[in-house]
């Protein structure tokens, strides 16, 4: 590991200088290359599902992440929940989507939605089944401003339930990784969230106030955020836990905020602790903009408030793009700024056109996935640095230098530490 690092730091300072090379056209060598399959696109015969795993595995995808337990429901059958009741009667998806996609060399991590648990037109089965576990804003309304109903982090029964359902999943079915969705409160920007009456009285025991009668900038709002806060920390740590003693190789990854503070401040999401912690292998902020230089500067807040404890696979929304042209500008600019990958939201938005643009430019090799055989990556991608070094192409040199270096940050990362204290949120208080 030393050898590695010395050569990653000559390469870096030797080629500081230079301008980028054409990060569009390179040969990562190794690259999360994900596509969000929202349940709604997965198709309902064998032979189709088949074909739609084929036609990623042409464009060089290596991960699918397939939406597998959402609005309440599941989309395979369950003895912990309700059927999805679009795949009422159909066959059961997950089996023919991972058998195809490890025939042909790629991975599965089933997308699962976490805290929220319905929509405006469905309250799912979850909630219809145990409605005294759903989330409330300040006001007691189950139904969020956004349409959304939520279960509470609060409810000890409900945890306990998600934690089974997770688990069902993860020991059913062959799956390499298992991907966390609105593992989060509702957002806060629209009305204050989180107000069920477990967390009023918890709040209430333990700090002497009802968060209800909290104003928003006062002292104990800061202990109010952190209260909703640890609530989700602890859930993230648990299912990590869980999964890795049923299967120690799955990989936790989930989507995220892509602004750190406002993750903690409207959603309660610290997700650089849970990195922090190796609560999660990788990292997939969901910033989806249409403006590449904000896309850009998101990707260096995010690297450091990941600090190297986790891998980055940037999130990239293909629905808010003017064209194909900047989705591939998009993973060039993820690539300069030396994140590890990318994931595509989703394939609803997805047609041939857009794959074979991906095929026939940013994704005209195929790549390895950087979190299996780090060590084999690290190899390639400093064999690659000192050959671009050494024919004079010092800046592709340092591009791999750099990816060489994420990887083998994140690998020191995985040696076992003491548990890392979240540091205060970032709430200004009127003293």
């Amino acid at each position: 590991m030393r050898r590695y690092i010395a050569i990653i730091f000559i390469l870096l300072c030797a080629c500081a200088a230079y301008a980028a090379p054409d990060y569009l056209k390179i040969d990562p060598v190794t690259e999360t290359r994900g596509i969000w399959i929202d349940a709604g696109a997965i198709p309902k015969t064998d032979s189709a599902i088949r074909e739609m795993v084929r036609s990623y595995a042409r464009a060089n995808f290596n991960l699918l992440i397939p939406e597998t337990i959402c609005r309440g429901y599941a989309i395979y059958p369950s003895r912990v929940i309700d059927r999805d009741p679009r795949f009422a009667d159909n066959i059961d998806p997950l089996p023919v989507i991972i058998s195809e996609a490890h025939r042909l060399g790629m991975e599965v991590h089933p997308w699962v939605w976490v805290f929220r648990a319905g929509y405006i037109k469905d309250k799912g089965a979850i909630l219809t089944q145990h409605p005294d576990w759903a989330e409330r804003d300040r006001d007691g309304e189950q139904l969020s401003p956004n349409g959304g109903y939520w279960v509470s982090p609060a409810n000890p029964s409900a945890r306990d339930f998600l934690a089974e359902l997770f688990a069902e999943l993860v020991t059913k079915y062959d799956v390499d990784g298992l991907h966390l969705d609105y593992v989060r409160y509702e957002t806060e920007v629209k009305k204050p969230y989180g107000y069920c009456d477990i967390s009023r009285n918890t709040f209430l025991r333990q700090y002497g106030v009802d968060p209800i009668e909290l104003e928003l900038d006062s002292p104990d709002y800061y202990y109010w955020i952190k209260y909703r806060e640890r609530l989700i920390n602890t859930f993230v740590q648990r299912i990590c836990l869980q999964t890795r003693s049923l299967k120690p190789n799955v990989v936790i990854s989930a989507a995220v905020s892509s602004y750190p503070p406002d993750a903690r401040l409207h959603y309660m999401q610290n997700w650089s602790n849970w990195a922090a912690n190796g609560w999660v292998n990788f990292l997939a902020p969901m910033s989806y903009s249409s403006d590449d230089g904000h896309f850009g500067r998101l990707i260096l807040i995010q690297k450091d408030a990941i600090a190297g404890n986790a891998l980055l696979a940037e999130g990239l929304g293909l629905y808010v793009h003017k064209e194909m042209a900047q989705t591939n500008a998009q993973i060039a600019i993820s690539r300069e700024k030396c994140a590890q990958g990318q994931v595509i939201f989703a394939s609803s938005y997805v047609d041939d056109t857009h794959l074979e643009a991906l095929r026939s430019g940013p994704y005209s090799t195929t790549a390895a996935l950087p979190f299996r055989n780090m060590s084999v990556a690290i190899d390639a991608l400093s064999a690659r640095a000192t050959a671009a070094d050494s024919a004079g192409d010092d800046e592709l040199a340092a591009y791999y230098a750099c990816q060489a270096g994420g990887i083998s940050d994140y690998i020191q990362s995985m040696q076992p530490k003491p548990y890392v204290l979240p540091i205060p949120p970032p709430i200004p208080v009127n003293n």
